[in-house]
């Protein structure tokens, strides 16, 4: 096997050589921000190498105590729709999603979104008459938005983590 090297032309050490704890550390760090942003499990440790970004177990009660009591959701908090981060960026994605649903419909829609979108907002907004999109295809649409806007590295990641996505893009099933 060559030497890779690094962008500096130093050379790296091939793959197999990463030390085994070192790659399962690095696995699990890959998968909290899964959990995360993706998969609404914040400071999940059941899946295999999540380390619950290394919070201590004893905090998660008093912090998922706080934050319902902020009426909202502690596996939720970190979404793509509710991070501090991406939330204001989701939700544009989503205007320009009503905004084209609107021009494609006749009539237009009947009630748009007010706030952060979730599962459960998109089947109450269904229900209201507003646009009919799945939560796979609304966070989809995030990253394939984001990466249009030059914000790619969430794509990018959620494409080589995330099993769901690692299908062949635009291949259908809901993969973009």
């Amino acid at each position: 096997m060559a030497a890779r090297s690094a962008p500096d032309g130093t050379a790296l050490p091939p793959y197999h050589e990463y030390p085994r704890d070192h790659v399962n550390a690095f696995n699990g760090f890959l998968m909290d921000i899964c959990n995360l942003l993706w998969r609404s499990r914040a400071f999940n440790t059941t899946d295999s190498n999540a380390l619950g970004c290394l919070l201590p177990q004893s905090t998660i009660p008093a912090l998922r105590e706080y934050v319902e009591a902020l009426d909202n959701s502690l596996p939720t908090l970190f979404s793509l729709s509710q991070n501090n981060v991406l939330s204001a960026l989701s939700i544009a994605c989503f205007r320009d999603l009503e905004d084209a649903a609107e021009e494609r419909e006749e009539g237009g829609l009947s009630v748009r979104h007010a706030g952060p979108v979730s599962q459960r907002s998109l089947a109450v907004l269904e229900r209201e008459g507003g646009i009919v999109v799945s939560w796979a295809v609304y966070r989809e649409d995030v990253l394939k938005w984001l990466d249009e806007r030059g914000v790619s590295g969430v794509m990018e990641l959620m494409f080589c983590t995330m099993k769901l996505l690692m299908g062949p893009r635009g291949a259908g099933g809901g993969v973009l």
